[in-house]
């Protein structure tokens, strides 16, 4: 192997259920093999979705909390952006999914980019220094996780919960340099393992640069919206998952009481 090459996930023969059996299924083309259904290890997934809905973020927060009731010796990081903690906490309670007891643990950590916004850096003067400061701390945190991999033995899953910043930093007026940001968190995350997640509202940055950040990730699940009667409807479809055999159908998906998230398949409703 050349140097320039990054080195082979050392789990990408696992797949990591994503605790919704409808969903899982197409992970395996709908074929019986228990052991394909599920998302690669190594994977860096792109969730896209309508700003409007919330459903999409309710998802990568489901997913990261199965892969820990799941996964022996594991560990999960969220890293918020687009609210505060005590907010996504709230939105964990609302669901009565419980991360209290992995918190204590120190198997659950939230990792705050919350307060690196805008304004803080424009009072610092640095108003020019924002794409560098946030792309730096985000590209930090995964290089932590590389050393929590491989010294504490632990398989790591993280979730970033909003894409935005790019737009707040004009980074995604620059689309070599998105590419280049990309490209090098996909090496990290073969290193790392495990499976992670970036939430991206649909819209919001420009064409070129949503197709370059398309482009380089592992796996892509839509969402979108449309009104059913007097109800919106949420659905999501598997666009694009790297190593696995997939069935891209369009699944309903709708929050529920019991389950967290329901998903079912179009076709049976």
């Amino acid at each position: 192997m050349s140097d320039d090459q990054p080195p082979s996930p050392k789990d990408k023969d696992i797949h990591y259920p994503t605790g919704m059996t409808v969903l899982d299924q197409k992970f395996s083309g709908d074929q019986m093999d228990d052991s394909k259904k599920g998302i690669p290890g190594g994977s860096l997934v792109l969730i896209h979705a309508p700003p409007q809905t919330n459903l999409a973020t309710l998802f990568a927060q489901k997913v990261l909390l199965n892969c820990l009731e799941t996964v022996e010796n594991a560990k999960a990081y969220y890293m918020h952006s687009s609210r505060p903690r005590h907010i996504i906490e709230k939105e964990f309670d609302a669901y009565n999914w419980d991360i209290s007891e992995y918190k204590n643990q120190g198997r659950w950590e939230f990792v705050d980019m919350w307060h690196i916004t805008s304004s803080h850096t424009a009072s610092s003067s640095k108003i020019g220094k924002i794409d560098i400061r946030r792309k730096t701390y985000l590209k930090q945190a995964f290089k932590k996780m590389i050393q929590v991999h491989e010294n504490e033995k632990v398989t790591c899953f993280s979730v970033v919960d909003n894409l935005l910043w790019l737009k707040e930093d004009d980074f995604d007026q620059e689309p070599s340099r998105i590419l280049e940001f990309f490209k090098e968190l996909t090496d990290i995350i073969v290193q790392i393992g495990g499976v992670h997640f970036f939430v991206l509202p649909k819209g919001i940055l420009y064409d070129v640069t949503e197709n370059m950040i398309s482009s380089v990730v592992n796996g892509i699940i839509d969402f979108d919206r449309y009104v059913s009667g007097t109800r919106n409807q949420d659905r999501l479809s598997i666009v694009k998952m790297m190593g696995v055999s997939y069935s891209s159908d369009i699944l309903d998906i709708t929050p529920d009481h019991v389950e967290g998230l329901r998903i079912e398949s179009t076709g049976k409703i």
